[in-house]
């Protein structure tokens, strides 16, 4: 009896509430969210917020105008750029990479000057400095050479056919005479392999009778 009694009571409170009511409640809380919205500033009213940070910064008295394009930092130049010519060369089990510029003359193998990678010796500078005397270009190019495998001499042969060969990328006009003096050839000489049977490429082992 008591179930029956609660469930009456409910529809009769569902039937007071009319649709009417329904529909008017939540229209009153968009009143009040259109309410709670910033208005939109006109455009009449943004030009003036524009115009008025302008017009503060012209009040301002000169020397602090100054002192405001002092501290302006100036643009950087950015420094020319330097042109390049690269060449590669061999000699032996030795090979070569090397960049020459407009210079002075350094000569760099491996980050060291030539005279220090050489330990001064003669006939390595000569071979090293080569291809820029019969050039008449001594003294006008920066070297800049990497070289690696082989000993010192063979790594001064393979710098010398890289340097002859990047001279003809900088003037195309030199290769006949680097040609001629035989310094863009690769110096085909290696050592001969060891034979089977052999003690090394010719010698033979001691031979015994007993």
């Amino acid at each position: 009896m008591k179930k029956t009694e609660a469930k009456k009571e409910k529809k009769e409170i569902k039937q007071k509430i009319t649709p009417a009511a329904k529909k008017t409640a939540p229209k009153v809380k968009k009143e009040a969210k259109k309410e709670l919205k910033p208005k939109k500033a006109t455009k009449a009213e943004a030009a003036v917020k524009i115009e008025a940070p302008k017009a503060a910064i012209a009040e301002k008295p000169a020397h602090v105008v100054h002192v405001e394009e002092r501290k302006a930092a100036p643009e950087k130049k950015k420094p020319p750029k330097i042109v390049q010519y690269h060449g590669t060369g061999g000699r032996k089990t030795s090979g070569a990479r090397v960049w020459i510029s407009e210079g002075s003359g350094k000569y760099l193998i491996n980050g060291r000057p030539i005279e220090n990678y050489t330990c001064g010796r003669k006939l390595l500078l000569k071979m090293a400095m080569e291809p820029f005397v019969t050039t008449n270009t001594l003294g006008k190019y920066d070297v800049y050479a990497d070289a690696y495998g082989g000993g010192v001499c063979s790594q001064i042969g393979a710098v010398r056919q890289a340097v002859s060969k990047a001279i003809i990328q900088a003037k195309p006009e030199h290769r006949p005479i680097l040609r001629k003096t035989g310094l863009l050839t690769r110096d085909p000489r290696m050592k001969e392999r060891k034979k089977y049977g052999q003690k090394r490429a010719r010698k033979r082992f001691q031979f015994s009778k007993r």
